[in-house]
């Protein structure tokens, strides 16, 4: 059974509910600008993006349940903050990369691979900011995946920035 989890983690819909602890941004925030406006696409559903952005003093505009692929590149300020649903993270990287703003993605560390993100990686750039240890999305210990911030044109292009967290 846990074999059978482990395989789907990312393709169905029961992995899109790993919802960030508001803590897991600080990492991220020392490569952001302060003075920038964020947004954040998936916060109809989950506010702590949003919560530990505002505990930092950092700007971010919720979605208020505005569908992701709805939007154009006005409707995003200065960028992109989510952890997408994990079923569709491709989709999601697509509209990112299409909407010409930079973004950070919270996904599994296994989303490096995969042919068509593979592709839009080369093609487009991806670095990533990777910790040390894994994220406990339910608050249960034993987290059994770990996750990377996915982020372009926020740092410099194609490089692993490893995060003691």
């Amino acid at each position: 059974m846990l074999i059978d989890i482990l395989k789907n983690i990312g393709r169905n819909t029961e992995s899109d509910e790993c919802y960030t602890p508001s803590g897991q941004v600080a990492s991220l925030l020392k490569y952001l600008d302060k003075d920038k406006t964020y947004y954040e696409a998936t916060s109809g559903k989950s506010s702590n993006i949003m919560n530990g952005f505002v505990s930092h003093d950092y700007n971010i505009v919720s979605s208020n349940g505005k569908d992701f692929f709805d939007c154009g590149a006005d409707d995003v300020f200065d960028g992109i903050v989510t952890n997408p649903p994990y079923s569709i993270k491709d989709k999601f990287i697509e509209h990112c990369y299409s909407l010409g703003k930079p973004f950070a993605l919270l996904m599994p560390v296994a989303s490096f691979q995969g042919k068509k993100r593979g592709s839009m990686f080369i093609e487009n750039g991806m670095s990533a900011i990777v910790y040390n240890n894994r994220i406990d999305f339910t608050g249960n210990g034993s987290p059994h995946f770990g996750v990377a911030w996915f982020v372009h044109g926020f740092i410099e292009p194609n490089r692993i920035y490893w995060e003691d967290n």
